[in-house]
């Protein structure tokens, strides 16, 4: 729904300090014992960390079908207890890859925290309705909520790629679970509208929002995008918890003529600074992340002609 804006600084400082660690726990695996398919797991590991940690969106794809050609047992099975594991994948997930992202979520000097916070992601980009950041129940303290888009318990491997760590809120994070979802997508290749929130009727009578007429049931909100997304997260329903906020649009178009508007611009003001006046809200698809609802309220009243 919101795109995540990549920040190299911050790609860059990840590949550098997990590449490190991922190779401090290679080091510490004794072969001996050990089957082929996993010493040879082991090896490609060791030389193709960095670009593993590098992986892009598509690249991720490749490297879950080369694990399934050529290490199949690297694969979990959902749910699947860990005495069925097999040794691949018990070394690949207790020993490397989600010791060390456990590890990184508490880390201080580059951990999940700082991960998100120079993010800068304020949002969750699933939803666009709750923040990334959530209250530790057990000491009070802020921490990040991160997904993975492709599920660790079943690609390990993929646990601490950088494309793969989704900051999310919690609701999303939950619902999204450990199911491998094909259609899915990544937030990382989210587009400009890719997707857009309307309303319907699409023509509004003003002197009935004036008169305190136009109710809730007087419109839809109708959202378009990717279907998978759509229906996974269930944004159509929970979008439609929030009419009150297209109905404050539809009241602000009523009592804000153009004229308004333009005696605005004659202060000095930026057409964003006036939005932001208004409407409270950013209106670039870069800023569309500060903020809860701001998508939905920038479509709206893009559609409404407000500002």
């Amino acid at each position: 729904m919101v795109k995540i804006n990549f920040n190299q600084k911050l790609f860059d400082t990840h590949i550098e300090e997990i590449s490190k660690k991922i190779n401090q726990k290679l080091e510490n695996i004794n072969h001996n014992g050990l089957s082929n398919e996993t010493i040879n797991c082991l090896k490609y590991l060791e030389s193709e960390i960095e670009n593993m940690l590098k992986a892009n969106t598509n690249e991720l794809e490749s490297i879950i079908n080369l694990f399934k050609t050529n290490y199949p047992s690297s694969i979990g099975v959902v749910n699947q207890q860990e005495e069925g594991w097999q040794e691949l994948y018990k070394i690949l997930r207790k020993e490397i890859f989600e010791k060390e992202y456990n590890l990184w979520s508490d880390r201080k000097k580059y951990g999940a925290y700082a991960f998100v916070k120079e993010l800068g992601l304020e949002t969750c980009p699933y939803c666009n309705r709750n923040y990334t950041f959530i209250v530790d129940s057990d000491n009070g303290k802020l921490r990040a909520e991160i997904d993975h888009f492709y599920p660790k318990s079943i690609y390990p491997f993929l646990a601490m790629s950088f494309y793969n760590l989704i900051p999310s809120c919690s609701i999303c994070n939950h619902t999204k679970g450990n199911t491998i979802h094909q259609n899915l997508e990544n937030p990382y290749d989210t587009k400009e509208d890719s997707y857009r929130f309307t309303y319907t009727p699409n023509s509004v009578d003003f002197a009935t929002v004036e008169a305190e007429k136009y109710n809730f049931d007087s419109f839809e909100i109708d959202i378009t995008g990717n279907p998978e997304n759509i229906e996974l997260f269930k944004l159509e329903k929970l979008y439609k918890q929030h009419k009150d906020i297209v109905l404050e649009l539809l009241i602000k178009k009523a009592y804000y003529p153009e004229s308004y508007v333009q005696e605005l611009s004659h202060f000095g003001f930026s057409q964003d600074e006036i939005y932001r006046y208004l409407l409270g809200n950013y209106k670039q698809d870069e800023d569309l992340h500060k903020r809860p609802l701001s998508k939905l309220i920038r479509d709206i009243s893009q559609e409404l002609g407000i500002v």
